[in-house]
Order: structure tokens, then C-alpha cells, then sequence
């Protein structure tokens, strides 16, 4: 029992910490992301509240049966928040009256605290056994809750399948297993219905038992906790997949880079201290950081590049990627000769990125310098087993 209850209280906390970050960058004047963060948080907090925390832990501090009443106005309100959320129906300032929904959940609510204010001190902090469950007013406490439950837990269901046929695939195979499992705590309740009024021994559901009704719920609250995991799980694994080809793109620019910078040491762009690790964590802002410190230290050396071609012009039209590469390396090697002085920095640019067909954005440019930048690796390893055959001769 509590480990289930812990982890559908770790999910809903962590969904709600997962939307905030977005919240606060619209400064809360997002209504629909405000309603699934309050709708998280109350269902995580009603949660803690009434599965993981003993009893007597707030009743102690307030008075009786505050424990009881604190997680069904969490739970009630919670759900009622995660109603208008999925029906995108943002409750406004003045709209309270004219929502169904909303006057159910309030008077759901007041006929609870109604119901444990008539109680006798020795009854409120009652649970689902009989000898509480002979009082009127216990059972009506648990058949008001357990009809708004009812109530809501179905309606989120069907409003996630509606949302579930609309998304891809992610989004319906998280909302579907969702709307089971809301479909499945629908029922959960009803069945604790039947279970309180003792219906099983009227004929009416022998089969029902609390144990057996538990353990539905419990399953079905796995069900949910699961579907409302599995898109940050998808956007956990998105964010490794992006990372891994950003930081192969950070690599491979790394021979052009080293050389560009070797010749221009004030290419680095200046870089706060305490922001050195950032590469290691963000390679898509590293990558476009590389991108342009490459582009830069091209442009720096475009007169030794006309130099380079002039000494060895192509056979017809734009160079070829292995003649750009021999291009750049060899203009590499030319800087700091004697041309290289005020001539040479008052030179045209002649350095474009090679003839690909495609367009001049930022994505095919970049292609174009990470090839670049791999046959620079290749023909400085080639000439190294050159070097090192040589010696061995």
C-alpha cells in the first residue's frame, strides 16, 4: 500500500515540479499550465497527506479528523482542477457560479466538513471499518466524496481519450493508459460505495470485498502513474538522443576548431568562469559556440585562402570538399609567411562553404565544416603514417 501510494505521490510532485519551470517563465499568466500545476500539486499533496503521513501527525497539531478533511478538500479540489484543465476551460475570476462542476465540488465539499462537525470528537478520525461505518453520518461523508470521485474520475477519463485521438503517439499511448486508469479509480469508488452500504450481503455485489476493491484502485493508480510518466520518460530520452548527436557535432568540429584557434587565440569568445562547465551539459549552445568561432577564424584567414587557390586552382567551377580541404590546409600552412602582412589582411575574402545544392542555412553550413573539419583529421592522420613509414624505412 505505501509503496504505491509513494510512488503516484513522487509522480504527481514531479509532474508539477516538471511544469513549473515553464509557469514561471510566463509569469503564471498561462491559465491552462497554472490548472495542471495546482491540479498536480493538490493530487501529490492530498496524497501525502492522507496515504504516507500517520493521523495523528496534523490532527495533534489541529484537531481531530483535520487529517481527513485536509486530503478530500486536496483530492476533490485537485481533480476538480484536473476537470478544467483537460477540458480547457480555465476557471476565471467570476466563473465559479456558472460551472456545474465547480458548485458540485464545493457542495461535495461543504456537505464533508458538514458531516465531521456533527460527528462526535471520537468518530472523525473514522476509516473504512464497520463499526465506524454504522454512524449515518460516517457513511454519508464517504458516499458525497465517493460521488465526486465517481464523477471526476470519470470525466477526466473520457476528456484524455477524446485528447488521446488527437496527439501522436506519445501523447496517446500516455493519455489512453491514463484515461484506464481514471476509468479504473471511477469504478474503484463505486465499488467502495456498494462496499459501505454492505450491499454484498443484499445480493448485489457478493464479490465485493475492501480488500479485492483496494487492490483494483491500487492497480489502477499504477496504470495512471505510468501514463503520466511516460512523456517525460519520452522527453527524457529525446533530450540523451539530441545530446548525443550535439555533442558528436561538438567533436568533430574539433580539428578545424584547434587549428583556427591555434593561428587566432582571440577567436574564443569571452566566457564568464562560473559558466566553463556548460559545454558538458548544453553541446547544442556549445556547437553553435564551435559554428561560429570556426566561421569567424575562416573568414580571418580568406587572404591566405586566395593565396592557396591561386597556387593550385581547381580543375572547373567551386572546389570540391577533398580540394576545400587541401584548400584550408594549405592556407593554414602559409600563415605567418612573408605575404601575410598588411597585404594579405586587406585581402578579399574568398572562402565559401562547398556547393552542396542546398540552402545557405545554418544546419547545411554547419555539415558543410564538421565534413570539412573530418578531412582535416583524415589527411593530418594520413600524413602521420606517412611520417611514421618514413621513419621506420
Amino acid at each position: 500500500m505505501r509503496s504505491v501510494s509513494l510512488v503516484a505521490t513522487i509522480t504527481l510532485l514531479c509532474g508539477a515540479a516538471w511544469t513549473l519551470p515553464m509557469l514561471i517563465r510566463h509569469r503564471f499568466r498561462s491559465p491552462l499550465r497554472l490548472h495542471l500545476f495546482l491540479s498536480l500539486s493538490l493530487l501529490g499533496l492530498g496524497n501525502l497527506i492522507g496515504q504516507l503521513l500517520a493521523p495523528t501527525t496534523l490532527d495533534g497539531v489541529f484537531f481531530t479528523g483535520f487529517t481527513k478533511i485536509a486530503y478530500n478538500i486536496a483530492i476533490l479540489s485537485g481533480l476538480c482542477t484536473m476537470i478544467c484543465f483537460l477540458d480547457e476551460r480555465p476557471l476565471r475570476r467570476w466563473e465559479f457560479a456558472g460551472r456545474w462542476d465547480v458548485r458540485f465540488c464545493l457542495i461535495c465539499l461543504a456537505l464533508m466538513i458538514t458531516m465531521s462537525a456533527l460527528l462526535p470528537p471520537h468518530l472523525r478520525a473514522h476509516t473504512f471499518t464497520r463499526p465506524y461505518l454504522n454512524d449515518w453520518r460516517v457513511r454519508t461523508f464517504y458516499d458525497v466524496g465517493g460521488a465526486f470521485l465517481i464523477f471526476g474520475y470519470a470525466k477526466c477519463a473520457v476528456l484524455a481519450l477524446r485528447h488521446a485521438r488527437r496527439g501522436r503517439l506519445v501523447a496517446r499511448l500516455s493519455l489512453s493508459s491514463v484515461s484506464v486508469g481514471l476509468l479504473g479509480l471511477s469504478l474503484s469508488c463505486l465499488f467502495r460505495i456498494m462496499w459501505v452500504h454492505d450491499l454484498a450481503r443484499r445480493g448485489y455485489g457478493r464479490y465485493i470485498t475492501y480488500e479485492a476493491d483496494f487492490a483494483f484502485g491500487q492497480m489502477a493508480t499504477i496504470l495512471v502513474c505510468a501514463g503520466l510518466s511516460l512523456p517525460f520518460f519520452a522527453s527524457g530520452a529525446q533530450f540523451l538522443r539530441e545530446r548525443t548527436v550535439h555533442r558528436a557535432q561538438f567533436l568533430d568540429l574539433e580539428e578545424l576548431w584547434q587549428r583556427l584557434v591555434f593561428l587566432y587565440p582571440e577567436l574564443i569568445l569571452d566566457q564568464r568562469r562560473e559558466y566553463r562547465w556548460l559545454p558538458s551539459l548544453d553541446y547544442t549552445s556549445a556547437v553553435y559556440r564551435r559554428y561560429v568561432e570556426c566561421r569567424d577564424g575562416l573568414i580571418r584567414l580568406s587572404p591566405y585562402l586566395q593565396h592557396a587557390s591561386r597556387e593550385a586552382p581547381p580543375a572547373a567551377g567551386a572546389p570540391v570538399e577533398p580540394d576545400l580541404a587541401c584548400l584550408v590546409d594549405r592556407a593554414l600552412r602559409l600563415h605567418g609567411a612573408a605575404y601575410g602582412g598588411d597585404t594579405a589582411s586587406s585581402a578579399p575574402a574568398v572562402f565559401v562553404t562547398p556547393g552542396t545544392g542546398r540552402d545557405a542555412d545554418y544546419e547545411s553550413d554547419l555539415a558543410d565544416l564538421i565534413a570539412l573539419s573530418r578531412r582535416l583529421r583524415d589527411m593530418r592522420s594520413g600524413r602521420g603514417e606517412r611520417m611514421a613509414r618514413t621513419a621506420d624505412a
